[in-house]
């Protein structure tokens, strides 16, 4: 049986109204109050020997490396825990401040940086709380399967081409031209549970599932369906339970089922993939077994990855495309990136094109358990692979950890084309989602 000292924590960090949002892009971005609360939620684990380590879920869309290095040096700064011992996390809301300028084409975010970060670093405030109030515990896991809320979002047409199952959502949609979807989901909820001796207190949920249901028509800061999934899950274990949600690799999973369009989106919505989450969390948490071993350990590794390159030809075209929106007013949208965002971004991607970048991927040993940290939104498939590949007893697959480093789509979904491969969607070259599935099993090898 697993017991070490263990500390939970979570802290309001919803700013004041009118930053820009992540998901949101029309006109101005800003945001015109708030729906529900933004949160940070960390625990950090200690092992007899000493050694420290901490998972930090925050309520934002993604975080980027100079995001993090923020949020770890404020950690370094203020608690025991080591920066490099720290997984940070942000659970992909679209409802949530963007904290940084990458979605927000044409918008001067010079005005918001400093409200973003002191947003980082009221986050990065739960590490000290939760070791502040760590505690001998024990910790056990426990699964759970829903699959009624997850769908494959790409696609496949009669005709061999890929549809993305939002536009089901549209008027014209025909479902009698879509022979299925090109590839899984996963309905497995994972549940690492921390107790003390009066039972459960806290829990980190592993599900993959873009939380994408409040999307470019919502003007309102909410944490989408993980905050309805903690809010749920506390009525169901008891006042002061706190979940901290870990997204799993869910870059082509959403809630949209292109045969049933009625469901649509809203906060009716979260609410009901809420409290289904929780639900299934509820039977994870009464099925738990203990975890064996008490040790902490941690595997950090800079992976090399080779950037898309952009033509010439493109590189032209996407320079006519900004040339010709000049003084005209930018269209939003509610589902994906106006084509001049992509233009914008592939320029970018042309003048580095050459360079290749270094990303960070991160396993946590707790017992015979793993949460391995993947720094930008994996496909399905990878989260599946991994942890039918892991040596651990338990293994929970976390994306958009430690950097947003945009999609990373499976080798084989490039030739089926769709909106996940597009360059400017994705930035690297065909093959690096398997390069950085392929580090993360190395320290699977190496820590177990």
């Amino acid at each position: 049986m697993s017991e070490m000292r263990v500390g939970v924590a979570a802290v309001e960090i919803t700013p004041r109204r009118g930053l820009p949002l992540m998901g949101n892009f029309r006109d101005d971005y800003l945001a015109r109050g708030t729906h529900d609360p933004l949160t940070a939620k960390a625990i950090v684990f200690e092992d007899g020997r000493g050694t420290k380590a901490a998972l930090l879920a925050i309520d934002v869309c993604m975080l980027d490396r100079r995001n993090v290095a923020l949020i770890r040096d404020t950690i370094g700064r203020s608690t025991g825990v080591p920066p490099a011992h720290v997984l940070v996390h942000a659970t992909h809301t679209h409802s949530a401040p963007a904290p940084h300028d990458r979605f927000l084409f044409g918008l001067d975010y010079r005005p918001y940086r400093a409200a973003a970060e002191a947003m980082l670093v009221k986050a990065a405030s739960a590490v000290d709380l939760a070791e502040r109030s760590a505690m001998k515990a024990q910790l056990s896991f426990g699964c759970a399967s829903e699959d009624r809320l997850s769908f494959n979002r790409r696609l496949r047409r009669k005709d061999g081409t890929t549809q993305m199952n939002w536009e089901a959502l549209a008027p014209g949609f025909d479902p009698e031209q879509i022979e299925g979807a090109w590839g899984p989901t996963d309905p497995q909820l994972g549940c690492l549970v921390i107790e003390s001796a009066a039972g459960p207190v806290a829990a980190a949920v592993n599900f993959g599932l873009h939380p994408a249901i409040l999307a470019g028509d919502n003007w309102l800061y909410s944490a989408d369906f993980p905050g309805q999934l903690a809010a749920a899950l506390a009525r169901i274990q008891g006042d002061g339970f706190t979940t901290l949600f870990l997204n799993g690799c869910c870059a082509n999973v959403n809630h949209v089922d292109y045969g049933d369009a009625q469901q649509g989106r809203g906060y009716g919505m979260i609410e009901r993939v809420g409290y289904m989450l929780a639900a299934a969390a509820a039977r994870a948490i009464r099925t738990r077994v203990a975890l064996a071993g008490d040790v902490i350990a941690i595997a950090r590794d800079t992976v090399m990855l080779e950037r898309m390159p952009i033509s010439p030809d493109e590189h032209d075209r996407c320079r006519r495309v900004l040339d010709d929106l000049q003084g005209q007013r930018l269209q939003g949208q509610v589902d994906g990136l106006p084509e001049a965002f992509f233009a914008d971004l592939r320029l970018q991607m042309h003048a580095v094109q050459h360079e290749r970048d270094g990303v960070e991927v991160m396993t946590i040993r707790v017992g015979d358990a793993a949460i391995v940290g993947l720094p930008g939104e994996m496909f399905c498939e990878f989260g599946l692979d991994l942890k039918r590949r892991s040596p651990a007893t338990h293994t929970l697959v976390v994306e958009l950890a430690n950097d947003a480093v945009g999609y990373l789509p499976t080798r084989e979904s490039f030739g089926q084309g769709g909106y996940e491969v597009t360059a400017g969607s994705t930035l690297y070259a065909p093959g690096t989602g398997e390069q950085l599935a392929a580090a993360a099993a190395a320290q699977l090898q190496r820590l177990f």
